[in-house]
């Protein structure tokens, strides 16, 4: 069956999006990238539970440490992301912006490593490589934002 100019009109590429528009994101990925956040506090969580050594003393370094990474996460974000609040608490550029998303990342998966299992790590790891080449379209627009 062949396309029609109907049909053709309503698929979206990135070349189809004006100048500086975000990408749009599948809501897969956003469930994805969702579960994956969720795993990184997780993951923040239980180091510094283990670096406190349990107890009082871990639960409330465990706190601290998900509480600061979530505030960073939530509130340092680039204006119209479309994976975010397009309303950015605080509006940081695209290249900062994928620096904190990159070390939360990767402090989720040393905490993985060293505390849970390197295989949990690698899997992690691999997952949010695939999240990235697959939404490369909202890395290559966060670079270009100034």
């Amino acid at each position: 069956m062949a396309m029609t100019d109907d049909s053709a009109a309503s698929v979206s590429t990135v070349r189809d999006q004006p100048e500086g528009a975000p990408p749009s994101q599948p809501v897969v990925m956003l469930a994805v990238r969702f579960v994956l956040e969720l795993i990184a506090f997780g993951s923040i969580g239980v180091a510094g539970w283990t670096l406190g050594d349990g107890g009082i003393f871990g639960g409330v370094l465990a706190a601290i440490a998900v509480v600061t990474a979530a505030a960073a996460w939530g509130t340092l974000a680039v204006p119209d992301d479309p994976t975010r609040n397009p309303k950015a608490a605080i509006a940081v550029p695209g290249w900062l912006r994928l620096v904190i998303e990159l070390s939360i990342f990767g402090l989720a998966a040393w905490s993985l490593w060293v505390y849970v299992s390197r295989a949990a790590s690698e899997t992690f790891l691999t997952a949010i490589g695939i999240m990235m080449l697959v939404g490369w379209d909202r890395i290559w627009w966060m670079l270009r934002r100034r």
